[in-house]
């Protein structure tokens, strides 16, 4: 009888610790499971592909680095869920000087979202908060039918309500024609768009390459026939290498012929540096010729514009004093912001930085020093270049009268005064 009752008690123990077992088993397993669904992948990139001109190309990341490299350098993060979806992305770029502004989405975080037949972007700044994108919207809704192609996409505010883009566009419709895929543009009152304002091709035909790049961009007739824009350009092409870089992009008219587009250059090459980032391009005309960018550039010596420097510096003092309005209009910028801060309050008891607009300065010039007594018969002016970079410059001008801060500018290779902000000379 106590054998019998020895085998009960250790089967049922036996039973028991089974039990424990497979409960804990199939906790463990839900546990992973409810990991895995939370599961995040992170890549790391230097460089986007990101079609400016038409949004039917999607993001796509270029230079794939190590999360090592990415910390010593300017890089993009794309987030993967489990089942390898793209759901987010992080901008950890900067502006630099020569980035064309339509090759990034120009937000800190774009976030992607997934529903039947809908894939959205929305776009937030760095504190989390939704903001407005290079195209100035804050949301972008696209429709893809049950193959996976992308026919429509709609812009939205930050209240969900439709909205136009920069461009006027409210909504791009694709649809397929033979290998091609044609794009057209609405407004919000379905008013069809050109590619952009400052673009005129109408319908257009977009051409993929064999990787699925966007590779040609056609200007169609409603027959599907390539035709000229009123510059001649029929469609344009650009160029990737093997890294996916986009390296060069050029202008075509309907025969096939190279043509000028509106800038006057035929084709662009671009260059890069070793982490992929853009550094800058060379442009040719239709025989190969290279043309000179018309970007500003860095002069090794700079002596002539330091010297023209304070010319326009001092030359703003002398329109006042020989009472010269024309020479003024040359040495002032006309959106010049000039402010002071007046040694006494206002009436109101407040102090409140004082404006001199750039119309009153020149009417400053035409009578302000009639008298003659604004001025010693002797002046006595000293300039002192702090800094200058490039079309930019700071200067210190102390005269009898003034202690002044000057900025200036060189724009089309004339200085002239932008910003200043003077007081009283009491020493």
């Amino acid at each position: 009888m106590n054998h019998s009752n020895n085998r009960l008690r250790i089967l049922i123990l036996t039973t028991i610790y089974k039990g424990i077992w497979l409960t804990g088993l199939l906790l463990t397993i839900t546990l992973l499971s409810m990991f895995k669904a939370n599961a995040t992948e992170l890549k790391y990139f230097s460089s986007l592909r990101y079609n400016h001109v038409s949004l039917h190309a999607g993001t796509k990341g270029i230079l794939p680095i190590s999360e090592q490299q990415a910390a010593k350098q300017r890089h993009y993060v794309f987030k993967y869920n489990e089942v390898g979806k793209l759901i987010e992305i992080i901008n950890n770029t900067y502006q630099n000087v020569k980035l064309h502004p339509l090759t990034h989405f120009g937000a800190k975080r774009v976030k992607i979202d997934y529903a039947k037949g809908r894939k959205t972007f929305t776009f937030y700044d760095i504190n989390d908060r939704r903001m407005l994108n290079i195209r100035g919207v804050f949301k972008e809704v696209y429709r893809i039918d049950d193959t996976g192609f992308v026919e429509q996409l709609n812009f939205y505010d930050a209240d969900d309500k439709a909205m136009e883009s920069r461009w006027n566009i409210a909504e791009y419709r694709w649809h397929k024609h033979n290998n091609l895929v044609i794009e057209q543009r609405f407004n919000a009152a379905g008013v069809k768009q050109p590619l952009s304002p400052y673009f005129h091709f109408n319908d257009t035909a977009i051409e993929y390459d064999e990787i699925g790049n966007p590779y040609r961009h056609y200007n169609i007739d409603e027959k599907f026939n390539i035709v000229p824009n009123s510059n001649g350009m029929a469609y344009y092409q650009d160029s990737y290498d093997e890294q996916g870089l986009h390296t060069k992009y050029a202008y075509y008219d309907q025969h096939y012929q190279l043509t000028l587009n509106a800038w006057g250059f035929a084709y662009a090459i671009k260059q890069y540096d070793t982490q992929g980032q853009y550094t800058g391009r060379t442009k040719y005309g239709l025989q190969d010729q290279a043309i000179a960018n018309l970007y500003p550039t860095v002069k090794k010596d700079n002596r002539k514009d330091a010297d023209k420097i304070k010319q326009v510096s001092l030359s703003y003092l002398k329109a006042l004093q020989s009472l010269d309005p024309e020479l003024m209009k040359t040495v002032i910028h006309p959106e010049l912001s000039k402010h002071t801060v007046p040694p006494f309050p206002a009436p109101n008891g407040k102090i409140s930085l004082r404006e001199t607009s750039y119309k009153r300065l020149i009417e400053h010039a035409e009578h302000w020093n009639k008298s003659g007594m604004k001025f010693p018969p002797v002046t006595n002016n000293n300039v002192t270049i702090l800094d200058q970079h490039n079309n930019i410059a700071t200067v210190k001008m102390v005269s009898d009268n003034w202690i002044e801060y000057i900025h200036l500018v060189k724009l089309n290779g004339k200085w002239q005064i932008k910003n200043l902000l003077w007081d009283y000379n009491r020493e």
